[in-house]
């Protein structure tokens, strides 16, 4: 995995020191460099997008960075978003609710959380595969307290909006 951090880009594309995404001309400079970074990762599938030095976060530059990479790059490859605070998942929600897209997001608090409009089920059964791990439908069915087709379609919720990874027959969340 490898990891972008926001900060940096902001000091290229911005100014020195600025620790706020706010306006959608400063959303899409900061995406522009975010794209530039995704190039270079050389086909690693899986980039955490780290908001740790992010101030603050409007929701037009929510909507230029998270929701714009999203749609162009989420079929091919796996965001996490790291240092998050509730500030920044209130317009991170906003956009992914406009847009309906989901994403992992881990607090500055080292939480693990979905974004986005996830069914309850699907929310639930991600917690159970963040706390014990990789799952088969029949376990996430048991922890879940409901019957095996529940936890099948929760979890094929979840790797639908590319939130957990299937192997066999097995699901792992995706989680930084």
């Amino acid at each position: 995995m490898s990891r972008i951090d926001l900060k940096v880009i902001l000091q290229d594309t911005v100014s020195n020191g600025y620790g706020d995404l706010v306006t959608r001309p400063t959303g899409k400079a900061v995406r522009g460099g975010v794209e530039e970074a995704l190039a270079g990762l050389d086909g690693e599938q899986t980039a955490i997008i780290d908001f740790s030095a992010v101030r603050c976060l409007d929701i037009s530059c929510a909507d230029e960075i998270v929701g714009k990479l999203l749609l162009q790059y989420g079929a091919a490859r796996l965001f996490l978003l790291h240092g998050v605070t509730a500030s920044h998942c209130d317009a991170i929600e906003h956009v992914l609710e406009r847009h309906r897209l989901a994403v992992v997001a881990r607090g500055r608090d080292g939480k693990i959380q979905v974004l986005g409009p996830v069914a309850e089920p699907a929310r639930r059964a991600f917690g159970i595969l963040t706390g014990r791990g990789p799952a088969a439908p029949e376990e996430v069915a048991t922890e879940l307290a409901v019957g095996p087709e529940v936890a099948r379609r929760a979890l094929e919720e979840l790797r639908t909006l590319r939130l957990v990874l299937q192997a066999s027959d097995r699901y792992t969340a995706v989680t930084a």
